[in-house]
């Protein structure tokens, strides 16, 4: 499995790479996407990280599904024509979507939530009139999860994990992080 990761200025670091470190452990491939096509991409917190691929060059053929962490490079992402276009491309073709806090709204402007369960950062659900908005940490309907924010990084990569590898795939990286209580 090998996902895409769009990242700009400002994305949430603890989303974008707690995510990405827990689907890499689990064997999921996850390239850092440069929107922007800068080489290194700095996030809300001054995390900076090199890109694997910039969006110019993306196929979106090579990959699975796509990923797109929250922050405030949200607001620029539902708004970049490029940006929906890919998302638009990943979703015609049948692929995994996943986003998280702001992101889902990257989905929503595109119609891509109406009538699906989601949850996102709250006051973001403007972008997601017809969806259905759930109260839990991450929501799954189909190829599609969201998940509410930065503290529910865990539960968005392990919903990931799970729906692409398969719940023993779950368990045993929960077991190896010493996320599990038992």
């Amino acid at each position: 499995m090998k996902l895409a990761c769009l990242l700009s200025e400002g994305f949430e670091d603890l989303e974008a790479l707690g995510t990405i470190a827990l689907l890499r452990r689990s064997s999921i491939l996850c390239d850092i996407v440069s929107v922007f096509s800068e080489p290194t991409v700095k996030g809300s917190f001054s995390t900076t990280v090199v890109a694997d691929v910039m969006l110019k060059d993306l196929n979106v053929s090579n990959y699975d599904g796509l990923f797109i962490p929250g922050g405030r490079h949200s607001f620029i992402l539902k708004d970049n024509p490029e940006v929906l276009k890919v998302v638009k491309e990943f979703h015609s073709k049948n692929k995994y979507l996943f986003a998280i806090c702001a992101a889902p709204s990257v989905f929503g402007v595109l119609g891509i939530l109406d009538d699906k369960k989601y949850i996102s950062f709250p006051t973001t659900e403007v972008y997601m009139k017809k969806g259905i908005r759930m109260r839990e940490k991450a929501v799954r309907d189909g190829k599609i999860i969201t998940a509410v924010g930065a503290g529910a990084v865990y539960e968005f990569a392990f919903l990931i994990i799970e729906t692409l590898l398969g719940k023993d795939k779950r368990q045993e990286i929960e077991k190896r992080i010493q996320y599990y209580l038992n």
